[in-house]
């Protein structure tokens, strides 16, 4: 199956790879491995009395990713080898986006090792990249976006005016719950984006019975950001996680595989608030 490669390195450069020479970038992908791969670490104990042992803790470790790829026109040996070893610096971190069989997924990555060595000029150039991913899950290029305040449209056009029974425009989710499916291989993290119409008193975002509850009041046109995955809160940009409820729940905010129940309230206010949930699902290989 085709394979493509593409790096962009934290100051928005690009270098790509191909799995066919018939791609456009100037270096083809000869052989890649750690992205298809999922590993446990697990420590166990000998209890004192009986056979085996115990486990006592497993995790996911950092995940290794080598790549070997060659120049395609070999007339280009020199520019391309110019370009690579520009490019590769170790000072800097990478996102590496892996595309096969229509499928693309990203991971933050450090360089570890590189080499680019000169050919001769009937040989073509090849390059060892060594990745360290110290999060070891891919994630999808799609940063899915859930509206769990939203109010449903029920007008359109051709209209077709019930006289004298009047009409529906928009049914809004008074029930405050729904349902986000989680389709990825382990749990993942939200992100929350707060926005209020009118005044909200101390608004609170519910997930699988864990909450985090923000005591303040939001006035119209405030704006507050619940990171799960870095564990911030911001109002208008501004850090105000001194302003939360200290029996809110971090690290129960977790989107498990399979269904979660999402919902929001607030001690008053609650219809004035706009309310979505986004997240990007995680999986242990492309």
């Amino acid at each position: 199956m085709i394979m493509q490669i593409k790096f962009v390195r934290d100051d928005g450069k690009i270098f790509n790879l191909d799995g066919s020479r018939k791609g456009s970038a100037g270096w083809g992908i000869t052989e890649i491995s750690g992205t298809d791969t999922a590993e446990n670490v697990m420590s166990s104990a000998v209890p004192a009395v009986g056979d085996g042992e115990e486990i006592t803790g497993e995790r996911v470790p950092a995940r290794n990713i080598d790549i070997f790829a060659s120049v395609k026109d070999r007339k280009r040996n020199t520019e391309e080898r110019s370009k690579a070893l520009t490019f590769f610096n170790p000072k800097r971190s990478f996102t590496l986006y892996v595309g096969k069989g229509g499928i693309t997924r990203w991971a933050v990555a450090r360089l570890e090792r590189f080499r680019c060595q000169e050919a001769a000029p009937d040989r073509h150039v090849s390059m060892s990249i060594s990745m360290k991913c110290a999060d070891p899950y891919f994630y999808s290029v799609d940063d899915y976006g859930k509206n769990i305040a939203s109010v449903t449209g029920c007008f359109g056009f051709p209209f077709i005016s019930p006289i004298g029974r009047g009409f529906r425009v928009g049914v809004y989710n008074y029930a405050k719950v729904v349902r986000v499916e989680n389709s990825g291989d382990v749990d993942t993290y939200i992100k929350i984006a707060i926005t209020a119409d009118g005044t909200v008193e101390n608004p609170k975002i519910m997930l699988n019975g864990a909450y985090v509850r923000l005591i303040d009041v939001l006035s119209a046109g405030d704006r507050v950001e619940i990171d799960m995955v870095r564990n911030t809160i911001r109002k208008n940009g501004v850090n105000c996680i001194g302003k939360v409820d200290r029996r809110s729940s971090f690290t129960g905010m977790v989107l498990r595989p399979g269904g979660n129940e999402v919902s929001f309230n607030a001690d008053n206010g609650d219809t004035e608030m706009k309310v979505v949930v986004y997240y990007n699902l995680r999986y242990l290989g492309v």
